[in-house]
């Protein structure tokens, strides 16, 4: 045990714990870049170091003052023995409330004598664990020394707990690291299922590598698998500590609200009811309020799953040559045509007075439907203007029809399908309705301000596992998900083999995120999870563990499939005519028909009259 033993008298053992105080003040603060000193109106403790510093007195008004001192980078504390408590009970309030989040924050504990029932008490407090880094100095008046301790935090078997105890510092390490060694205290982790991210079924202890924690479910052992749930096993078997899960099936993901309530994962950490929360979380900006997040794990794309597009019915095959708009200009030409056919017509039998019947419209129109169908048409002679216009309408006609043939060849050779959906702005101009399961897949884009996006916004349903299965084969909706880093499409649990060949990936991501953990504001371990997150980056072993667990827990031809949609061969060949390809002319041939035969009957049925 380190002693600084002072053979002196009072006064002297104060001013070499002022001294001490500084000393350590310089030695271990000085990276911070503010350091608070809280104490009682009674308390003396002087920093005469050139440490940036503010002096907090405890008061009715202490919380307000505590929460702006942090506020403007309070990172490290140095309190009396008489204001401890009063600090500690505000600490996680005040923090989860600022908007700074400094990791690796210490606390200095400036004690006026050795009390064995106040040590007990900082081990009792639920706070405690918020700061591990803590140096206890103890003057010992009687030996005219001075004692160092710090609290050593473990787990003594029992399921969620963590054990805290007070033992002596060595010179010259007065912050030892307390996460070199855990000592076994479990990491409260939500997560859910969610290959290849995270995954988890209960086992038998041979195989487990955690467990449920013990407000969640009797202790039954757990095995956790995935390409996040593995960075927090390894931290765990490099750090010695243990993982005790709990999951959220119901509201998924979740939300947060403004009185620092939520569900889901992320309302687990803003509640506090898990220390870290696990399953492609994004950097969100709600629960950025009352927590914070780690370092980026990885990558991820979200996309849409849309319906492929599928064959068009056969009996479309004789309006395909021409677009809408072509047959738009085509019909007003005819009508056009037909009304200058008319005119002439009415002018040439004014102007010649002939032995024969007037045109009426009706021939008219048959004279050009003539013209367009390349057929014999009655065609005038006898006027200049009668010339001219019908050789103005012969040219047309014959251009019509001729690029009507050459259409209509390709069309009844050649698959024609629906108009494909392939990037977002197509999706977003369909119209067509798109979800998930949860309300979070559009949480990054809900203030986006392109018009296209904000047609998604409001074109996304949240819908159930059971709609999803209804509808993964209708052809009426888009499905939300993932494109991993590592090319992987998550979730597809609601995507069957057949159901995997009619949908397809749009071309481009809706948006892009960065993945991470979600964790409280005052997360003790979270510098050297971030840097185990940087070391794994750098070897490149997430691309395996992605690849492990998707052969493990996604299907193989399921992902094939809708990963390789837009490349596979399509089999569009050239194919043979058959009945199907004249379906449509029939349909035309019967309509036509019908409507003469109802037509012939109105007539006779007249005409007895």
């Amino acid at each position: 045990m380190d002693l600084l033993r002072i053979d002196s008298s009072s006064n002297l053992l104060s001013a070499s714990l002022i001294s001490l105080v500084n000393f350590i003040a310089i030695s271990y603060f000085s990276e911070f870049y503010t350091v608070c000193v809280i104490k009682n109106s009674l308390d003396n403790i002087l920093l005469n170091v050139p440490v940036p510093s503010v002096v907090i007195t405890v008061d009715t008004n202490f919380n307000e003052t505590l929460q702006t001192a942090v506020d403007d980078g309070c990172q490290a504390f140095i309190v009396s023995e008489r204001a401890l408590f009063t600090f500690l009970d505000a600490f996680v309030e005040i923090h989860d409330i600022s908007d700074q989040r400094s990791a690796n924050k210490r606390l200095m504990i400036v004690m006026d004598s050795h009390d064995q029932s106040f040590l007990d008490r900082i081990t009792k407090h639920r706070n405690t664990v918020e700061l591990p880094n803590v140096l206890i100095v103890i003057p010992d008046r009687a030996n005219d020394s001075i004692t160092l301790f710090t609290t050593k935090l473990s787990n003594n078997g029992t399921r969620s707990t963590v054990t805290v105890d007070i033992e002596p510092v060595y010179d010259p390490d007065y912050f030892p690291d307390k996460f070199s060694d855990m000592n076994g205290i479990p990491i409260h982790l939500c997560t859910l299922m969610y290959p290849p991210y995270s995954y988890y079924e209960e086992t038998v202890p041979e195989k487990a590598n955690a467990r449920y924690a013990a407000s969640f479910k009797e202790d039954i052992p757990l095995f956790l698998d995935g390409t996040e749930i593995s960075l927090i096993e390894q931290f765990c078997h490099k750090y010695n500590c243990t993982v005790e899960a709990t999951f959220d099936e119901i509201y998924l993901w979740g939300e947060v609200y403004d009185n620092h309530t939520g569900n889901g994962l992320i309302g687990s950490v803003v509640e506090r009811r898990a220390d870290i929360a696990m399953a492609a979380i994004y950097y969100w900006q709600e629960p950025y309020k009352f927590a914070t997040y780690t370092q980026p794990i990885s990558r991820s794309g979200i996309t849409v799953l849309v319906p492929k597009p599928r064959i068009l019915p056969p009996w479309r095959t004789p309006f395909l040559s021409f677009t809408l708009s072509l047959w738009t200009a085509v019909l007003v030409a005819f009508c056009v045509g037909v009304l200058a056919v008319w005119l002439i017509e009415k002018v040439r039998f004014s102007i010649l007075q002939p032995d024969e019947l007037p045109v009426t419209f009706s021939d008219s129109a048959l004279t050009m439907i003539g013209f367009y169908m390349e057929q014999s048409a009655r065609m005038r002679t006898d006027l200049m203007s009668c010339i001219l216009l019908f050789t103005s309408l012969l040219f047309a006609g014959f251009m019509v029809g001729n690029s009507y043939g050459g259409g209509l060849a390709g069309i009844m050779t050649i698959p024609q399908y629906e108009k494909s959906i392939d990037t977002t702005v197509d999706l977003a101009d369909s119209g067509m309705m798109w979800g998930a399961t949860a309300l979070s897949w559009i949480f990054s884009i809900l203030a986006a301000p392109q018009p296209h996006m904000k047609k998604l916004v409001t074109a996304y349903r949240v819908v159930s596992e059971k709609f999803l299965d209804e509808h993964a084969k209708t052809h009426d909706m888009g499905f939300g998900g993932e494109r991993t880093e590592f090319q992987h499409f998550v979730p597809a649990d609601f995507v069957d083999s057949e159901a995997s060949t009619m949908l397809q990936l749009l071309k481009d991501d809706l948006y892009w995120e960065s993945v991470a953990a979600i964790v409280t504001k005052t997360c003790p371990f979270k510098q050297k999870f971030n840097d185990l997150i940087m070391q794994v980056k750098q070897s490149g072993i997430q691309k395996y563990w992605e690849l492990q667990a998707a052969n493990r827990y996604l299907h193989g031809t399921i992902q094939l499939n809708i990963l390789n949609a837009r490349s596979a061969g399509s089999g569009d060949d050239v194919v043979k005519l058959t009945i199907s390809h004249f379906l449509g002319a029939y349909m035309i041939l019967a309509a036509g028909l019908g409507s003469a035969s109802l037509v012939f009957l109105l007539e006779i049925s007249r005409s007895q009259y």
